[in-house]
């Protein structure tokens, strides 16, 4: 069975095809090109672009054209349409082309004398971009002398010809799948008629159905997932602690603890570590935390993990107190009685030492802050400056007098009586406040 590149072939060499069909096989497939050359039926423009390319088998095949012997051609009056006379042969249903002397006067055509530019545009002659002229309308193109020819089926007829073959088979492909399709949907409702009976009114579409089943089931499957995730091993609790000096943001003191807190829950077994070694890394942990991020990051987390304060383990909080303060550094030490509060002479300011020093000033002339009514109270803690506390007054009552020139401290803070004030500081930082009835200022 021949293909369709072979009836092309054909239809290039055959004299009875028409100019539409050669200009577009020309175009379409270069091979082929020198068959439409050689073709006694191509008309003149289109040799003359066939011509430009410079393919020496197009040439070959030109060379050929002029050395065919001509056809006698019978006399033929020109048709009222451009492009040569045609009329039909009496008693045969071919269509012949009149002679140049007996058709109609041809209209002169323009030529350049670049062909190959007047097809291409650019001036290229790349063989696959080859765009050969069809005659003007209501331009007379002198014919080729050669055998008579019978019009071919145009462009269009033969695509039509190759596609609907291809359309047919399609729509007889799609029909059996449909009807073999429904077949099978047939036999499995019938076999399900009890199922389709019991069903409820709303369940009209089995896909929503479906599909809420699907959407429901996934919320409890997300949730789920999210209880199931497994906590941190004891080993990387421990690499977490071990890795706090050199992770540590230094600037949120709660985080430090909580890793320190968490590796506790869940090395510590009551009062004691699972592994002895356990409390050696908390120790140094903290050492190096002061080293790394300073003495009053390390103190905060000193003072939050003993104490009374209840999420601490047993064994974390052992071990932070056994270490003592003492391995904190203070870079404004005082040497002054270990006294927890005491009060100014005369009474009128009273200051008390723990994990924060507080100072009220219960007669005053200068501007409370806001919220201060019947005295002004000043805190200082280890990692922040003083600031108004007077949700949180000293107690006057029966504290014991600190003389002028006196100094009382403990670990981390210090307060020095003067006539004129109480001076009070952070041993840490030495960041402090001074105090008297008539003004207060940090410093």
């Amino acid at each position: 069975m021949a293909s369709i590149y072979d009836e092309f072939a054909a239809i290039a060499a055959d004299p009875h095809t028409d100019w539409d069909t050669l200009h577009w096989i020309a175009e379409k497939y270069p091979e082929l090109r020198p068959a439409v050359a050689e073709n006694p039926a191509t008309y003149p423009e289109l040799l003359d672009a066939l011509r430009a390319i410079g393919d020496p088998e197009i040439d070959s095949a030109l060379a050929r054209r002029h050395s065919q012997p001509r056809t006698p051609v019978p006399p033929e009056t020109a048709a009222s349409s451009g492009g040569p006379a045609r009329s039909a042969k009496e008693g045969s249903s071919s269509w012949w082309i009149a002679t140049p002397e007996e058709a109609a006067p041809p209209l002169p055509v323009e030529t350049t004398s670049d062909a190959e530019e007047e097809w291409f545009g650019s001036g290229s002659s790349d063989s696959d971009s080859f765009t050969a002229p069809t005659p003007a309308p209501g331009t007379t193109v002198p014919p080729s002398t050669g055998p008579a020819r019978r019009r071919r089926p145009s462009t269009s007829r033969l695509l039509l010809a190759v596609a609907l073959p291809l359309v047919a088979l399609v729509a007889v492909a799609a029909l059996v799948l449909n009807l073999w399709t429904g077949s099978d949907a047939a036999g499995d409702s019938s076999a399900d008629t009890s199922a389709v009976e019991a069903a409820p009114p709303d369940a009209e579409s089995g896909q929503s159905a479906t599909e809420e089943s699907e959407l429901g089931e996934s919320e409890p499957d997300a949730v789920s997932t999210d209880e199931a995730e497994t906590p941190p091993t004891e080993d990387e609790l421990r690499d977490a602690v071990a890795a706090l000096p050199e992770e540590s943001s230094c600037e949120a003191a709660e985080e430090d603890r909580a890793a320190l807190t968490a590796f506790g829950a869940t090395a510590g077994e009551d009062a004691a570590w699972s592994d002895p070694a356990d409390a050696s890394l908390v120790e140094e942990t903290l050492l190096a935390l002061q080293e790394s991020c300073g003495s009053s990051h390390a103190a905060r987390i000193y003072l939050d993990l003993q104490g009374s304060a209840e999420d601490v383990p047993a064994a974390l909080r052992a071990t932070v107190e056994s270490m003592g303060p003492a391995w904190i550094r203070t870079g404004f030490p005082a040497q002054g009685q270990l006294l927890e509060s005491f009060a100014a002479p005369g009474g009128n300011v009273v200051c008390e030492l723990g994990d924060a020093l507080r100072c009220t000033v219960l007669e005053h002339s200068f501007s409370a802050p806001e919220g201060c009514t019947g005295g002004v109270t000043y805190a200082i803690e280890v990692d922040r400056a003083a600031e108004p506390a007077c949700g949180d007054p000293v107690d006057p009552a029966g504290q014991p007098e600190l003389g002028y020139g006196q100094t009382a401290s403990n670990e981390f803070f210090a307060c020095s009586s003067f006539q004129s004030q109480m001076s009070c500081w952070n041993q840490l930082t030495g960041e402090g406040i001074n105090l008297s009835a008539s003004r207060n200022a940090t410093y």
